[in-house]
């Protein structure tokens, strides 16, 4: 027996079966999910909707809104990790804006 690890034989031996039960139960659980969310889709489907992400990409985006500060910052000469920083937001969330909405602008490095 070793205490100070938290390992005893005799408990080791009495979680075993109710382990395999809970394995055995999260098991069923999952395919009782994965059944219930095919009969939803296919209801959807058969009613007419469509399913799945639309085609084309996002009419707004978060940063439409710092548009005007977006612009300012670049036409000061700021570089655009500067200013993804000033933003609170990643280069590269930074890049995609400026890509959709500002297709003039540099590439990203």
């Amino acid at each position: 027996m070793l205490p100070w690890l938290g390992y005893s034989p005799k408990l080791d031996g009495c979680l075993r079966p109710n382990a395999h039960a809970y394995t055995h139960v999260a098991e069923i659980e999952r395919d009782f999910n994965s059944s219930r969310t095919k009969e939803a889709l296919a209801k959807r489907k058969a009613e007419g909707m469509k399913l799945g992400r639309p085609v084309g990409g996002a009419k707004n985006f978060k940063r439409d809104k710092h548009a005007d500060k977006i612009d300012g910052y670049l036409a000061k000469g700021i570089n655009k990790v500067a200013i993804a920083k000033l933003l609170d937001v990643s280069p590269n969330t930074l890049y995609e804006w400026l890509k959709v909405r500002r297709p003039g602008s540099a590439p990203a490095p």
